[in-house]
């Protein structure tokens, strides 16, 4: 996890050195800066925060966005298949005690729901009409950098027109118009950066989150799933191994005349 934050910071450096750079070699930045510019792009910003604001908690998103989410699909699956072995050599109710220590809330939910014997067809929807919920609470705050990708550019165009006007008044003095002019543009360079350098890398990084988080929850429904129908451990095992990409597999190396298992790395298992 730390050496994820640091890349990540690594590359936000390089694109706010880059854009330095740039600036550097193209003016400075005395010439682009314009209050009233900053004022009406930082207006798509309030806008967009005031019709999603009901979804939005500040401080998680930020958090989101900075540290993403904390999940180990290795170690759930070890889980599932610990959890199956105790369904098969102790039964529902040492199961029952293991899962009230289970960390992750919708595992727990589902997996309980799973042994109390609701049927499949029933406990499959459940758990996806929970997904459903997930879906609409980022779409919701996606939705935020979508506005704000869609106005800002639109309200930095509007600064630059109404430089434009005094840009028209200044055109008996070409000195006094190229500076006018200059300032005029601000507005939209300002409108293109905020969209293009927050508001769409923010919303594809939460997206990304998504996409992650609906493929985890969809393998977790398997192994509830798998609880509920008592599948052999062997079975949920390979049955949620499946699911991950090739350079994450894992192997399951049974213990000779047990029906306990290892669970290893594939690329680390030398077997």
């Amino acid at each position: 996890m730390f050496f994820k934050k640091r890349r990540s910071l690594l590359l936000i450096f390089a694109v706010i050195l880059i854009l330095v750079h740039a600036i550097y070699l193209n003016g400075n930045i005395k010439e682009l800066f314009n209050v009233t510019a900053i004022e009406l792009v930082a207006l798509s910003v309030v806008i967009s925060y005031a019709i999603k604001r009901k979804h939005i908690h500040l401080r998680s998103l930020i958090r989101l966005l900075t540290q993403g989410r904390e999940s180990d699909m290795e170690m759930t699956i070890k889980r599932f298949y610990y959890y199956a072995l105790v369904q098969k050599e102790q039964g529902h109710m040492e199961l029952e005690k293991e899962l009230e220590k289970e960390p992750d809330s919708f595992v727990r939910r589902g997996s309980i729901l799973a042994i109390e014997g609701v049927p499949e067809d029933e406990l499959r929807l459940i758990l996806e009409n929970e997904l459903k919920g997930e879906q609409y609470r980022y779409q919701q705050v996606g939705g935020v950098f979508r506005l704000i990708a869609l106005l800002a550019p639109g309200l930095g165009l509007v600064g630059t027109l109404l430089g434009m006007t005094g840009v028209l008044k200044t055109l008996s003095d070409f000195t006094t118009t190229g500076h006018s002019l200059s300032a005029a543009v601000v507005a939209t360079l300002y409108g293109a950066l905020l969209a293009n350098m927050f508001a769409l890398p923010c919303y594809y990084r939460l997206m990304d989150i998504y996409d992650r988080e609906m493929f985890e929850k969809r393998l977790y429904i398997e192994g509830c799933i798998g609880l509920q129908r008592m599948e052999t451990p062997r079975i949920l095992f390979e049955k949620l191994n499946s699911f991950l990409p090739g350079d994450q597999k894992m192997v399951l190396i049974k213990e000779p005349g047990s029906n306990r298992g290892k669970i290893e790395r594939q690329a680390d298992y030398a077997g």
